[in-house]
């Protein structure tokens, strides 16, 4: 392994879209580290892609995750791009809501992302945030997961601001309704085949359609502050007067 190795990172990446975000990286790059809690989940990843595919094992609420992901890094390369794909979503109304969960999704969501990019910030590297449509529209029983997103969102304006000047580019990816494991274990399949078909391509989307706007992003040399959206169309849908046909 050379200093000069670009790597790629993916945090989340046992999961849906960390898993196709790595996969569809690995083309790219010289290595591709496969960050994730779950370390076999993340070794599936890794094999997925091959030699190049490199694991890690850490935990997203661990005060030390950024300079923990920032040390294997260097072990092996540079960085090159750096995406979080973690979040956490509990469904809870505002009265039963606790600080606990709360504290959950602002944690894995914006504090460990400040925390990676700014382990990982190398000159000239992309930085990338899944985001999600909830930094702006504030759905119901999902306070942690908005005030989260809504977090992540300043995040990613406040560093492409502040680190312009060293080539580092951060923007988001933000998804819409897209078909995960963890969608399947947060809704069941039922719902979920219901629910797509009122979506406005009738369908959901899928983990490599939001990875194709990710591998995009991170090589779009003159691209930071943006927020992709990957939503087949539902986020400019939402706006509906009070019995209008859809």
């Amino acid at each position: 392994m050379g200093e000069h190795q670009r790597i790629a990172v993916v945090t989340g990446a046992g999961g849906g879209i960390g898993a196709a975000c790595a996969i569809a990286l690995a083309g790219q790059y010289d290595v591709t580290l496969c960050v994730d809690r779950d370390i076999a989940r993340a070794q599936a990843t890794a094999h997925a892609i091959g030699p190049r595919g490199l694991v890690l094992q850490a935990d997203a609420g661990d005060p030390e995750f950024g300079p923990l992901v920032a040390a294997e890094v260097a072990r092996h390369g540079r960085t090159a791009v750096v995406v979080h794909a973690l979040a956490y979503e509990e469904h809870a109304s505002a009265t039963e809501l606790t600080r606990e969960s709360m504290m959950r999704s602002l944690t894995l969501g914006p504090v460990a992302a400040f925390s990676l990019f700014q382990a990982c910030a190398t000159d000239g590297a992309a930085l990338i945030a899944i985001g999600s449509l909830h930094e702006h529209a504030a759905f119901r029983n999902c306070l942690g997961y908005n005030a989260a997103h809504g977090a992540l969102g300043q995040v990613v304006r406040s560093l492409a601001h502040e680190w312009a000047p060293r080539g580092i580019r951060v923007n988001a990816v933000v998804p819409g309704w897209i078909e995960t494991p963890g969608e399947r274990d947060l809704y069941g399949a039922e719902h979920l085949a219901k629910a797509s078909a009122g979506l406005p391509f009738g369908k959901l989307g899928t983990p490599e359609q939001v990875a194709e706007a990710v591998a995009f992003v991170a090589g779009a040399s003159y691209m930071s502050g943006s927020f992709v959206t990957v939503d087949g169309a539902l986020s400019v849908s939402l706006a509906r007067l009070p019995g209008e046909p859809r």
